[in-house]
């Protein structure tokens, strides 16, 4: 009698893998008809690593520096697919963890932060930011995979969070060197700060 072998579980989670960078969840992993023992048993073998509950990744998918990021955004979410994350998404990456996707400035988000239209189970090791009517389609873009506030809407946002504006002229003058914003949109996330002049003469290089 024939003996049936099940493909290994790289194989059998490679095209959800492959659409997040090699990682997935398990609620993913269940979709595709692989349980928990089968998981433990790809842990064992090394096939794959945990790298926060319920969101592992294919051994040697190669280096992710948004790795931390990355495994809570899946966290946060795990049922959904790559695609459902980013066409119409509830949560977004923000705040100092979209000025550091973006490569802006030199604030470091202490934990990765996100917006939500909705209440999330979180854990402690993230931040969220609860607005209930989301974000405009113009105030968000996709990036690295992830839905993630435009650099406006990043120093906007990061301006009400009081950020200070020696950081905030910093991440505004890299964005306006790369092209990733204009001075008006600058200078509209950053109104009703009492510092707007000097944030925006070291951001643009121009006295106010």
């Amino acid at each position: 009698m024939a003996t049936f072998t099940r493909p290994p579980i790289g194989a059998r989670l490679s095209a959800v893998a492959e659409s997040q960078q090699g990682y997935f969840t398990r609620a993913q992993a269940v979709r595709e008809c692989v349980g928990d023992m089968a998981l433990q048993r790809a842990l064992k073998s090394g096939a794959i690593e945990r790298l926060d509950y319920g969101v592992y990744r294919i051994a040697g998918a190669g280096y992710d520096p948004h790795q931390q990021l990355r495994a809570a955004w899946l966290r946060l979410t795990p049922e959904l697919s790559a695609r459902e994350r980013t066409l119409r998404p509830h949560l977004w990456v923000s705040h100092r963890s979209a000025a550091g996707l973006f490569d802006l400035g030199v604030a470091i988000a202490d934990v990765p932060e996100f917006i939500s239209d909705r209440r999330l189970q979180a854990r402690a090791n993230v931040k969220i930011h609860l607005r209930s009517r989301g974000l405009k389609r113009e105030e968000w873009t996709v990036y690295d995979g992830f839905a993630v506030t435009t650099p406006a809407r990043t120093i906007a946002d990061l301006a009400a969070d009081h950020m200070d504006g020696g950081h905030l002229g910093r991440i505004a003058s890299e964005a306006l060197a790369r092209g990733l914003t204009t001075e008006a949109e600058v200078e509209e996330a950053l109104e009703g700060r009492v510092d707007l002049a000097a944030i925006l003469e070291l951001a643009t290089g121009k006295m106010r």
